[in-house]
């Protein structure tokens, strides 16, 4: 873990060192936004998913990703969070599978570094319920962001590679389905067409677009040139049903609202090492119109108000 952040505090270093004449500085989003952080000391927290129970998941371990990684479930804000699973070093991203969780696995410095060349990472299959699990893909990179398209496609990412791979329904990977440098948190469009992919270490800060018809496809579709904070280590990705996405930026503990025309806001910050984020799922307990935010200083963070922030006119 002490490697890892190291190389993501040098891109947290060259982002404050890097000169950006007449840089534009990110507004904040206008409307009635709150935040409150819910726990705290819950380790290194990695990812973070809901269900329709609202029930709230999180991938993490204790103090570092060499270390056996943790599937964390708290039923409801306020509830004690329970270790329902235990696993191998490298706790990656989460998604779902009807009931079942997927859950990355291998997602460590090392493995990472030479995932691309000889991918060892994996995904299991959860029982939310009792946090049992199987083996449900092999060949992974890193298995760092896991997302999933509309016909049951798995997609994982490799921050310290080029590699994203893509898994059928039926746990078949394709390693190197798609290139895109530093991919991280990903999320596939509202109308199912493109991956939308977090880049971690791309100077400036990149989310890629894939289109997932024709993978070799794979354009910008927005850089953090020209604004004040060009290097964020965007890490987690997630989006709403209006097509805003909304990225984790590590550097500097913050999350970026991003509309569909590329306009973007700060919609909260304070979050040191922010990893990911995610609505809840459920009409109570953690509440789909609430997003949650995790980081690798154990924080989980609630923000109200997300959906109908804007960014201001200019």
């Amino acid at each position: 873990m002490r490697k890892r952040l190291v190389s993501i505090t040098a891109v947290f270093a060259l982002a404050s060192l890097a000169f950006v004449p007449n840089a534009m500085a990110i507004p904040d989003c206008e409307g009635p936004v709150s935040q409150k952080t819910l726990y705290t000391g819950q380790g290194v927290l990695e990812a973070v998913i809901s269900g329709g129970g609202g029930k709230l998941f999180v991938s993490g371990t204790r103090t570092g990703f060499d270390d056996p990684a943790s599937l964390i479930r708290i039923d409801r804000p306020g509830a004690a969070p329970e270790v329902i699973s235990s696993a191998p070093a490298g706790p990656g991203g989460l998604t779902w599978a009807g009931r079942q969780l997927i859950w990355g696995n291998g997602n460590t410095l090392a493995g990472g570094q030479s995932g691309d060349a000889n991918p060892q990472a994996r995904l299991l299959k959860v029982n939310p319920k009792n946090g049992k699990y199987t083996t449900w893909a092999t060949g992974l990179g890193m298995a760092n962001g896991v997302t999933k398209d509309r016909t049951g496609n798995v997609f994982a990412s490799n921050d310290f590679g080029l590699k994203l791979d893509r898994i059928t329904p039926g746990g078949v990977t394709t390693h190197g389905w798609a290139d895109v440098e530093s991919g991280n948190g990903m999320v596939v469009g509202k109308n199912g067409k493109y991956l939308f992919v977090n880049q971690t270490f791309r100077n400036p800060g990149s989310i890629a677009r894939v289109e997932l018809a024709n993978p070799s496809n794979v354009t910008t579709w927005f850089s953090a040139a020209g604004l004040d904070n060009q290097v964020p280590a965007f890490d987690g990705l997630t989006r709403d049903g209006e097509n805003n996405l909304y990225a984790a930026a590590w550097a500097p503990g913050e999350i970026w609202k991003i509309t569909p025309d590329r306009q973007v806001c700060k919609l909260a910050s304070g979050i040191p090492q922010i990893s990911n984020v995610a609505f809840g799922g459920g009409k109570s307990g953690f509440n789909r119109s609430t997003l949650y935010a995790v980081g690798f200083g154990g924080q989980i963070v609630q923000v109200k108000g997300a959906l109908n922030a804007t960014v201001p006119a200019t």
